[in-house]
């Protein structure tokens, strides 16, 4: 099994080394000072990532975009209510007409929706590429995730966890997803999912983030195809707190 992942990394970075016309902000390549942590530290990380982003008990009301960069015509307006309680956080979508909610905990995931048949891990909207899972992946925090090193992000230092699952996301298939947690905030800055060669296939990314009333949240999140070369972002408007 270590044989094997270690060849899973060693195709990784030639597939990063190779991929042209893309830009990539981290890998695990891009290591600044590789230390090897014990095994007490990385689950004391790790442990303190998932209650970063736990948040207490908590309940939100964020006014969002989302788009595609370079089509005008492609904006959705909408809101997603966030609530936080007993370690179980839950999502609910409204865009339109349109109204998904979805939960987790402790590794387990529910939904239901408008549309009883949609599915978790398909776009909200054809012509852009959010799926509800993708605010699950940013927003909480999976204990099957294994300690893969150190690397950058956008010049951060971040610690990397990968996680072995063969499944698929807007009809992409992969077969691990690696984590890219900034090692100062223990906030997610970006996640890749790759196929079962280790080649990216698709990321998502946080572009930036702000202070909305004493909570720091995503200001933009990226969501990137690398096999049919699409983008689409989620922007985050306001953010307010509920009672």
């Amino acid at each position: 099994m270590k044989l094997l992942r270690l060849t899973h990394y060693f195709l990784f970075l030639l597939a990063q080394f190779l991929w042209q016309g893309c830009m990539l902000y981290g890998f695990p390549g891009d290591f600044h000072k590789f230390r090897n942590l014990s095994p007490k530290k990385i689950e004391e990380f790790a442990k303190n990532v998932r209650q970063n982003l736990e948040y207490g008990n908590l309940n939100l009301r964020v006014k969002v975009r989302l788009y595609e960069p370079l089509k005008s015509d492609s904006q959705k307006f909408g809101e997603i209510f966030y609530t936080n309680s007993s370690r179980k956080q839950k999502i609910r979508a409204v865009f339109g007409d349109k109204e998904y909610k979805f939960s987790y905990h402790r590794d387990r995931m529910a939904k239901n929706s408008s549309d009883k048949n949609f599915p978790i891990n398909a776009p909200l909207f054809d012509d852009l590429l959010l799926t509800p899972q993708d605010l699950l992946f940013t927003l909480s925090w999976n204990d099957s995730y294994e300690y893969f090193g150190e690397a950058k992000v956008a010049g951060r230092p971040v610690h990397q966890f990968i996680r072995y699952e063969k499944d698929s996301i807007n009809d992409i298939q992969y077969a691990s997803i690696l984590a890219f947690v900034d090692i100062k905030y223990m906030i997610i800055l970006q996640i890749d999912f790759l196929n079962d060669v280790s080649i990216l296939v698709r990321r998502l990314s946080v572009g930036s983030f702000k202070n909305f009333d004493g909570i720091w949240m995503p200001k933009i999140v990226e969501i990137m195809d690398l096999r049919g070369h699409r983008r689409t972002k989620l922007e985050i408007l306001s953010v307010e707190i509920e009672n």
